[in-house]
């Protein structure tokens, strides 16, 4: 079967689709990924065959880390905000930008879904894709973020905010209606260029799910049993992570060999852009007495490491996570299901959207815990490092989740779904 993937291009899409089209590779089927030619590198590393999607806006030649670095450095000063603040100036524009990139690709696709011909075509975007629609092809839509939005309903508290699970219906109404208003104009716009297309816009979103498959990546001792069964036309996977390669860690490994535990610490590509902010936490993890890898991003020059720490603007971090004591990251959901699938216990330091759920799960799921990284004191931040640190019984629970995941046999279920869709179609 020849599987088409069509990521974002961000490096949390593009990652989340290299591990699932790992996963299915060993199934036996051909993956093929479309996007622009920066991103051919990371794809290729993988053995995966690469169609090349023409984005004039950026060169091809372009880092992978400055389209959204520049951007997000351009809205850091957001991150400190409150969830709903940061909707109106972060989330609003992010899906503009969005949206910008779908009207780039979505004329490129017809002729590239020609001539590749795939099976089954699996898509990793925040809206909607309308030569995917089109196509005539079976189609899923990867949703590599938190899966709240999957249990959308009326006693489901919206994704993004970092809302408790049993939020009260009227508080749940009251964000819903805000999240409408604030996207009004965005939607409405979007909508026309749907019609335009030959699409139905979704009703209350600008992201529409698959009629066949639509599937999220989140273990099964932390989804949301608590508002009821996966939802109908979703499938949930354990994890589709990255498998881990050999080579250059990105500094020199002579590092481990030093006395003291070890935390692997990053913001990922997006929150590293807060240029102020990844100087406030080295200073005050440069107080703490454990050593630290730092993934310094996309601004690695413009700040300097403490003595206790290495690190680079790259790291091989499916190489580092087994080999650490301690995560402390933004809760980005592949960084958070990678750091659970190795067992580690971990700080979630949420900036904005579903890292914000992310962090409420580690603290309701007593595996972790998590600080908005603007307000977080120094006592607060190092004395939960040693705590964590120390707590065995915390360490058993991780333990646990890391060996479930690993065991997990879910993507065969997954393969098998697949297989069927592509039988019923044809």
């Amino acid at each position: 079967m020849k599987i088409f993937f069509l990521p974002m291009d961000a490096h949390g899409h593009v990652n989340a689709c290299i591990g699932l089209a790992r996963m299915l590779k060993d199934f036996g089927h051909q993956c093929v990924f479309a996007v622009p030619k920066r991103w051919c590198k990371p794809i290729e590393e993988y053995d995966f065959k690469v169609e090349i999607l023409d984005d004039p806006t950026v060169p091809d030649d372009e880092d992978t880390q400055k389209k959204w670095g520049t951007f997000m450095n351009k809205y850091a000063h957001t991150y400190s905000k409150s969830p709903k603040e940061q909707f109106v100036e972060l989330i609003v524009p992010a899906s503009v930008a969005f949206i910008d990139y779908v009207k780039i690709i979505n004329d490129q696709l017809p002729a590239l879904l020609e001539s590749t011909n795939p099976d089954f075509i699996i898509i990793d975007f925040y809206v909607t894709v309308p030569s995917v629609i089109n196509s005539g092809k079976p189609w899923a839509l990867l949703y590599s973020c938190n899966p709240l939005r999957a249990y959308d309903g009326p006693n489901v508290p919206p994704y993004g905010f970092g809302l408790p699970i049993d939020t009260d219906q009227a508080t749940t109404m009251s964000y819903k209606m805000f999240m409408a208003e604030a996207m009004k104009d965005v939607k409405s716009s979007f909508d026309e260029w749907l019609v335009s297309k030959g699409v139905t816009p979704e009703p209350f979103a600008i992201m529409k799910p698959s009629p066949y498959l639509n599937v999220y990546p989140f273990p099964a001792d932390l989804d949301y049993t608590e508002i009821g069964p996966v939802p109908d036309k979703w499938f949930r996977l354990d994890h589709m992570v990255r498998k881990v390669q050999d080579g250059p860690l990105g500094f020199d490994e002579k590092f481990f060999d030093r006395p003291g535990k070890k935390i692997f610490f990053s913001l990922g590509s997006m929150g590293a852009a807060d240029i102020e902010l990844m100087k406030r936490l080295i200073g005050i993890l440069g107080k703490s007495k454990h050593l630290f890898i730092v993934s310094k991003g996309p601004f690695h020059d413009k700040y300097e490491l403490a003595e206790n720490m290495v690190g680079g603007k790259y790291l091989n971090q499916m190489a580092i996570l087994p080999r650490v004591d301690l995560v402390i990251h933004h809760g980005g959901n592949n960084t958070f299901v990678e750091t659970l699938y190795f067992g580690k216990p971990f700080i979630v330091l949420p900036l904005f959207a579903d890292q914000h759920d992310n962090g409420r799960r580690a603290e309701d799921k007593k595996i972790g815990r998590s600080f908005r990284p603007h307000h977080v004191t120094e006592d607060e931040l190092l004395s939960a490092i040693d705590e964590l640190l120390n707590d065995k019984e915390l360490h058993d629970r991780v333990t646990k989740i890391g060996e479930n995941i690993r065991n997990s046999k879910s993507i065969e279920d997954f393969n098998n779904k697949i297989e069927i869709i592509v039988a019923e179609h044809k």
